[in-house]
């Protein structure tokens, strides 16, 4: 799997109040063909910023609607920012499922939404095990093992460090 990632950003204003983000618009997964890369997109929004044009004390409010869990749809707030007090907000957003819709509900801003477009790369045909190659599998069968051991009781017996007894030296450091 090759995984990239490119600057994204995009604005929010009185002319442009929403915008989608849905990189696999034009690229349907029935004509993918073998042996074809399949891109995996996300969006990370890192940032939110009123810009200076905005007039003062205006109020913007960001809103964000995706597919969640079980394909439920999901409309919630993202941002409010006040110009001349809170002009910038750091995010920490990463949609996995396109498509995206961002709308600027309240205000005019502008207001600029700042972070990364993550594009995976997987292709036809890889089976899971191709994921040892950046160490998943490693992990995966790591853990595995680790449940194996708490559930079997290990087959050499383990030996437990003397205590000293009272008043003799240890082995590390003890009383001279």
């Amino acid at each position: 799997m090759v995984e990239e990632e490119y600057f994204w950003g995009v604005q929010l204003d009185s002319k442009t109040k929403e915008i989608e983000w849905n990189p696999e618009k034009n690229f349907p997964k029935e004509e993918k063909e073998d042996g074809m890369p399949i891109p995996r997109h996300s969006l990370m929004i890192k940032q939110a910023i009123l810009s200076h044009e905005a007039a003062e004390g205006e109020m913007a409010v960001i809103e964000a609607e995706a597919v969640g869990y079980a394909q439920s749809n999901i409309k919630t707030l993202i941002s409010v920012l006040v110009q001349g007090k809170d002009h910038q907000r750091s995010l920490d957003l990463v949609f996995h499922d396109a498509p995206v819709k961002l709308r600027l509900i309240k205000g005019s801003g502008p207001v600029h939404l700042v972070g990364a477009h993550g594009v995976a790369y997987r292709y036809m045909g890889e089976d899971d095990s191709s994921d040892d190659e950046d160490g998943m599998g490693e992990e995966m069968d790591d853990e595995d093992d680790e449940e194996e051991v708490d559930v079997k009781p290990p087959n050499k017996k383990i030996k437990k460090e003397e205590t000293p007894a009272k008043g003799s030296p240890s082995k590390r450091g003890g009383k001279k």
